[in-house]
């Protein structure tokens, strides 16, 4: 009958607990060997589930505060994640990741400066880049990338506390989210001062709402 949950059922949820327990112990020790090994070492209650993958480029360029998870495992998130998290910093950037803050299937480039504040929620297969990767002069990209590298554009991000930022959506070069904003799913943010308790959709993505009382009252769509 529907809706009535048998042993089966019961039996399937056991055994998806038991292969989640083993895979955040296996992710989470690869992760840390990789980020103690860069000189990256994170919080003793950080957690990782999944494929997840840290480049620093100098020692200690990625921060990792408390209680930080990530996750990139279809057991531990099932929105329809698109493939493993990828933290790095190039040249001299410097990633800064507070406290209660995490997020499925994210990549994060830096290499200017990215600030992600305390308790941020980065939904399934976002991506946070403070730099364009390639210069966007078409003379200057014929050259090496290490020759183009002195050509390419950057600008810091700064990402307030309990920001959440809704599935696929993107944070480019210059973007400042106010504390509290939500970030519609599939938004793409350009450069920009946002305040907080903002509501961002589109792409690029504008400001269409801000919450004026609590409990907040916003649109659907920031999954």
């Amino acid at each position: 009958m529907h809706g009535r949950r048998t042993w089966r059922n019961k039996a399937y949820s056991a055994w998806d607990v038991f292969w989640i327990k083993c895979d955040f112990l296996i992710s989470t020790t690869i992760s840390r060997i990789s980020l103690h090994f860069q000189g990256c070492s994170p919080a003793s209650d950080f957690a990782t589930s999944g494929k997840c993958s840290f480049k620093a480029r100098t020692e200690g360029s990625i921060r990792i505060g408390k209680g930080v998870t990530f996750l990139a495992a279809w057991r531990t998130n099932r929105v329809g994640l698109s493939g493993p998290v990828l933290l790095q910093t190039e040249g001299g950037g410097l990633m800064e990741i507070g406290d209660h803050s995490g997020g499925s299937s994210v990549v994060i480039s830096a290499r200017s400066h990215i600030v992600i504040g305390r308790h941020v929620n980065l939904g399934g297969n976002v991506r946070i880049f403070d730099h364009d990767f390639h210069a966007l002069d078409p003379e200057c990209r014929k050259l090496g990338h290490k020759e183009q590298s002195a050509y390419v554009r950057t600008e810091p991000i700064y990402i307030g506390d309990e920001v959440f930022i809704g599935t696929n959506s993107m944070i480019l070069k210059g973007v400042r989210l106010g504390e509290r904003s939500l970030v519609a799913a599939g938004s793409v943010v350009f450069r920009g001062d946002y305040p907080p308790d903002a509501l961002l959709r589109g792409n690029p993505a504008v400001v269409v709402t801000r919450k004026t009382s609590a409990p907040a009252q916003y649109e659907a769509g920031t999954e």
